[in-house]
């Protein structure tokens, strides 16, 4: 269920985004994949607030009053946020974009970013609360379901960016509200109603993002470099060459989101609680070991194969087109540094245990602002090639980084130092057999 799950975003666009593309035509299509890039990166930026309550679900004992409190306060915070963001969509609407774009556009991207943002703190609730099956059931459903309903009215009412929206909002509306439902169901079970009816203010709100101060640069730095990309090619090189890199980067997210994501849901709530609990630190060590171990696992050969054989996977999932062996191109650069980029899933779990929120904010930026300058570097050159080295390297230096910074801390530096080891070791091992086998073959 966590593999369905986790991988139903990827592979349903894998399915629809060929169809969005021929509906919609290269110039709308190329506005929604920069919409779609912002929706990713908002989900992201969401001040912390998935982050800080995942945690506190994990490590709980028993459900009770304060879980709730906190998811609520965690949406108090998150509805601040976004009122904000719609005051300044309007503002420039009115003095920059004028009738370029419509307001069904501007208003309805804000609240649907905002109501997908609240979803995935509610998705990420459920999982942390090793709620699997419901978790990934809703994402799937609501995946699934908006994306069919947006294909039948782009090609049954109007292929426009209003009815996209629209269409968008109104079944995101219907999932929201689902989630919602059933996590505060979940948490309300054994609370006194007089306890569960209680609003948190604004000053518990504002103190929440103060607690997570550090993950909102964290998350906004993570955000921005991992979705910034497509809008500086856009600006920089050209429109059209945003859709063969947006489609590449799409497919890289294998390792991270299709093959290694379901095991850091697995395995993240139980190592954060088996290392809460003094008595059975073993026990949690032998868990980061199966975490490294399954990551390891899932990433290798899948990746490998991907690697290898994406020319004719690129033409199976595009279908004949101009732009596949640019795409396949860009694939072969960028998926070696977010193979890598997957195993960050271990270090990062043990940074969350230790609260190292400020070394994960301060890492996240400094790398941040050094890839997005060296991606407007080669953005400017017109050479996108260069921004796929650019990102592959920026996610092979992030998971080394913090494996190292997780090998100084006194709390996790066991578990960092034997994962490490155990994952480089068989990275070593796999090089050597693979360049034997190479050897022999040729």
């Amino acid at each position: 269920m966590l593999y369905a799950g986790r991988s139903s975003s990827l592979l349903v666009a894998f399915l629809f985004l060929p169809l969005y593309s021929r509906l919609l035509g290269s110039s709308q299509f190329g506005i929604v994949a920069v919409m779609l890039s912002l929706q990713a990166l908002l989900v992201m930026m969401d001040l912390g607030m998935s982050t800080l309550t995942s945690r506190e679900v994990s490590v709980a004992t028993s459900t009770n009053e304060s879980l709730l409190t906190l998811v609520r306060t965690s949406e108090l915070s998150l509805t601040g946020f976004y009122a904000l963001l719609l005051i300044i969509a309007v503002t420039l609407k009115l003095l920059y974009f004028g009738e370029s774009v419509s307001w069904v556009v501007v208003i309805g991207a804000v609240l649907l970013f905002w109501l997908l943002v609240m979803q995935n703190l509610y998705y990420c609730s459920l999982i942390a609360r090793r709620s699997y099956t419901m978790g990934s059931g809703l994402q799937i459903v609501g995946v699934v379901v908006r994306a069919c309903v947006t294909a039948v009215a782009l090609s049954r009412l109007s292929a426009t960016l209003e009815v996209f929206i629209m269409t968008q909002l109104i079944v995101t509306v219907l999932h929201w509200g689902w989630s919602r439902y059933i996590l505060t169901s979940a948490l309300s079970e054994g609370v006194d109603r007089e306890l569960s009816i209680k609003r948190p203010t604004l000053a518990d709100a504002l103190a929440l993002t103060k607690m997570g101060g550090a993950l909102v640069l964290f998350s906004a730095a993570g955000a921005a470099v991992t979705q910034l990309d497509k809008p500086i090619i856009s600006m920089f090189a050209s429109a059209s060459s945003v859709a063969p890199y947006y489609l590449a980067s799409l497919l890289c997210m294998t390792p991270i989101s299709i093959l290694a994501g379901p095991v850091s849901q697995y395995f993240q709530p139980i190592f954060l609680r088996e290392a809460a609990q003094d008595k059975v630190r073993g026990g949690a060590k032998k868990t980061a070991l199966r975490f490294a171990l399954s990551v390891f696992i899932v990433t290798a050969v899948p990746t490998l194969i991907l690697w290898w054989f994406r020319v004719p996977i690129i033409d199976l999932w595009m279908g004949p087109g101009t732009n596949n062996r640019i795409i396949a191109n860009y694939v072969a650069i960028l998926l070696p540094g977010l193979a890598i980029g997957a195993f960050g899933f271990v270090p990062y779990s043990q940074l969350i245990y230790a609260k190292d929120y400020r070394f994960q904010a301060v890492m996240s930026a400094c790398l941040t602002v050094v890839t997005l300058l060296l991606a407007t570097v080669a953005a400017v050159g017109k050479n996108v090639e260069a921004v796929c080295y650019v990102y592959s390297a920026y996610h092979t230096a992030s998971t080394v980084v913090s494996w190292i910074r997780a090998s100084t801390l006194p709390d996790v530096a066991l578990y960092a130092r034997s994962t490490a080891l155990l994952v480089s070791t068989l990275m070593l091992a796999s090089i050597t057999v693979l360049a034997m086998a190479l050897y022999i073959l040729i």
